[in-house]
This record gives C-alpha cells, structure tokens and sequence, in this order.
C-alpha cells in the first residue's frame, strides 16, 4: 500500500499539499515527482488487489495468442510473395507530340499501400505478445510444483507441473493397455495352480465330450419279389466310441481382477490432473523478450 511522506523509501524533500486539497479530498503532491514502487508493493485501487497473474491464466491464452501469430504471420508471407503491388507506386503522365491533340494529355496516379515496414510492425506486435506469454509461462514452469496425493496421502511431494502434464498422457495410453487385457471365461470355475506357477489358473472340474464315429444303418422298407425289388433305408449315426477329457489352464486374469486395476489407474490419473491444476496456479513474473529481439533484427 502507498505510504505518507514520512516512508523511508519517498525522498525527504517530497510532501504533500494539504491546504490544496482537491473537492474530491485527494492530495496534490509537490516537489520531487513520486518514486516507482518496488516490484514487491502491492497497489490498492479501492478495494482490489493488482496481483500477478497465474500459470493457468497463461495457459488459457496461449493457444489464442499462437493462432493470432500464426495467422498474420501466414498473411504478411502471402502479401510478400503474392501481392508485391501493394508496395509499389507510380505516376503515369501521357503527353501528346500533337498540339491540337493537348487535351488528351493527363496522368495516373498509383500510391504506395503499404511499405515493408508497416507490414512488419504489424506482425511484431503478435509476435511479441506471444514470445512474452511463453518465456513468462516456462520461467513459471520451472518453479510451478505440486504434491500428487492419492487417499488423502501425498505420495509424491514437489513433482515438477511439466512431468505432471505429460505423465497424464503416459497414464492415459496405459490405460488403454490396461483395458486390453484378456480375461478368464466367465461361467467357468477357475483356481490357481501353483505348481505351473504364479498367475497360472486352471478349470476346476475337468470337461467331459464323447468321441463319437458315424456309421451306416439300413432298414428293409419293401421286401424283394421276383416282379420288384426291395426298398431299403439308409442313414448314419454318430455312435460313442470314447470320450475326450479336457483340462484348461490360462494365464488370464478374472475380470474383476482388471477392473480392480484400471480403477486403481483412474485414481492414480485423477490425482496427476488435480497435482497438475494445483501446479498451475503458481503465481507468474512479468518477463519480456521479443521487443529486444525485433529491436536488434531492425537496428542499424
């Protein structure tokens, strides 16, 4: 907050006018003109606060501010290479040998649209916006950390807002291997069988199927006579002649044993997104860069 006269750091010679007093009841100041602030004083205007902006603040402008470079950066290219014109101008006079022919004479004017320069300007303006918001946003991205908790524990403390955003992506492909996975057949009664190892589960009752083996029947429908032949039917039969008796291992898990594991991996994700929101708030220092950069591009 602003101080009186009295605070160390305004001049000594610096007061304020108190017999001339605004009808508003504000103070002229006189002497000395009013020092800058430290950067560390904040400003009451009323009743608000000027405060720095947040990482998450950045975040949501960036991408407006790349589209907007982008787009004239992608204009002034087209206006340099398809429209030269524009940079051009003439006069063009027409003047007759003729004297009788005078009248027809007259000129044509063609001014010069835009310089080089202008067009220049006009992208720098974006450029810089946007080269600002990220030196200001990666200089915040090397001190925005969060704690990741999950169960109300911090599991880890201090992960740095970058490693936080991209394990989001990392848990999300995982998530997609997760949900792959093949499971046990589901009415089937498996148990584990720890003699063909870990993770080996087996049917707990055998599967019983005949072996079966066709043949042929016939039936005498019509008896021969000396004037007609017989009528005979024939068909086949599947006889049992055996039986297969199956035993199934896999190497499967039950399905509640995969939803179990993906639950787990939600939780684990949701507690990198809300690391990844807290990181985000990390408060921003004001830093520039592309007004020095054009300077020494267009400097003499």
């Amino acid at each position: 907050m602003v101080r009186d006269a009295g605070s160390p750091w305004l001049p000594k010679n610096l007061a304020y006018n108190q017999k001339n007093k605004r009808g508003d009841g504000g103070r002229v100041w006189r002497g000395a003109s009013v020092p800058r602030l430290p950067h560390f004083v904040f400003i009451f205007i009323g009743r608000q606060v000027m405060k720095k902006a947040q990482l998450h603040e950045l975040l949501a402008v960036e991408q407006d501010l790349r589209s907007t470079k982008d787009r004239e950066k992608d204009a002034t290219i087209h206006t340099f290479t398809q429209r030269p014109d524009v940079f051009k101008g003439a006069i063009k006079t027409l003047i007759m040998f003729d004297e009788n022919r005078k009248s027809e004479e007259g000129e044509g004017h063609e001014e010069v649209a835009e310089t080089v320069n202008e067009r220049l300007n006009k992208i720098q303006t974006d450029y810089i916006r946007y080269w600002d918001l990220r030196l200001q946003k990666e200089t915040a991205n090397q001190e925005a950390k969060a704690d990741v908790i999950i169960n109300g524990k911090p599991v880890f403390t201090d992960v740095p807002v970058t490693f936080l955003l991209n394990m989001e992506t990392e848990l999300m492909n995982l998530k997609n291997v997760y949900g792959s996975i093949p499971t046990l057949a589901p009415g089937i009664e498996w148990i584990p069988d720890e003699q063909k190892g870990r993770g080996i589960y087996k049917t707990a009752h055998k599967a019983e199927k005949n072996k079966t083996e066709k043949t042929i029947q016939f039936k005498v429908l019509i008896q021969p006579t000396k004037e007609h032949p017989g009528q005979v039917k024939e068909w086949s039969e599947d006889r049992p002649i055996g039986k297969f008796v199956t035993e199934v291992w896999s190497g499967m898990i039950s399905p509640a044993d995969k939803a179990l594991m993906i639950g787990k991996l939600d939780k684990v994700l949701r507690a990198f997104k809300k690391a990844r929101q807290r990181a985000n708030c990390q408060e921003t220092t004001p830093a520039e860069i592309g007004k020095q950069i054009f300077d020494y591009i267009h400097s003499s």
